[in-house]
């Protein structure tokens, strides 16, 4: 079997780009390591589709094990989440992310890598969009467990229909995520992102404090 491994798969690993699957040619590949040391502690992590049409983060239990075609956010923190489900981060990913055939794929280093959290939030605004998320989080869940769908039928149905309360709680939460930017809904949203990403990049490299999605439980 060695052999064999030699043969076939040393070859191909050889070409492969990360340097320690390249090193390690004879080990499974996506055990990934660091995600779970990173993971170890808390009690849950958001992950979404890679491949989707609505890119909605959903908190998953900590002994579920991610998929390949899944991205994970290494947080707890529905504060964090409710920036990701917000508005102003999908506007972030449909500039921000590639294409599969006639879907759109999520990629962390251009969707979520680059993309510029608020800063110098205030600890009532936290709060608030963290509870915001918290009331969304339990009315899809119990919406999806009664009608037995999954997320992606839910918010086909019902989250660009005005008079439905997933409207209507997708609606608050953004208003307080403008919020924490400090923008208005009339604002270019994108065109402010990509200031705001320009100004914490020349931050970043002369050194000085940039807050992402850590640093910010309140």
């Amino acid at each position: 079997p060695f052999a064999w491994v030699t043969t076939h798969v040393k070859p191909e690993r050889d070409k492969n780009r990360r340097e320690v699957t390249k090193i390690n040619w004879w080990k499974f590949g996506e055990k990934r390591p660091a995600m779970r040391l990173a993971m170890a502690g808390l009690r849950l992590y958001f992950t979404v589709s890679r491949v989707s049409k609505w890119f909605m983060f959903i908190p998953a239990q900590i002994n579920w094990l991610p998929g390949d075609s899944t991205t994970v956010v290494v947080a707890d923190d529905f504060y964090i989440l409710g920036i990701l489900t917000s508005q102003v981060h999908r506007l972030w990913v449909m500039a921000q992310s590639s294409t599969l055939e006639i879907n759109r794929r999520y990629t962390h280093n251009s969707c979520f890598e680059t993309f510029p959290f608020p800063q110098q939030v205030a600890a009532a605004l936290v709060r608030d969009i963290r509870e915001a998320m918290q009331n969304l989080h339990q009315y899809r869940t119990a919406q999806m467990g009664a009608k037995q769908w999954g997320i992606t039928q839910l918010y086909n149905s019902f989250y660009d229909e005005p008079t439905s309360e997933l409207f209507k709680l997708h609606e608050k939460l953004d208003k307080l995520v403008l919020r924490a930017y400090g923008w208005a809904p009339e604002d270019d949203i994108l065109g402010k992102l990509l200031e705001l990403d320009r100004e914490l990049a020349a931050l970043e490299k002369r050194g000085e404090v940039v807050i992402g999605p850590k640093g910010v439980r309140v």
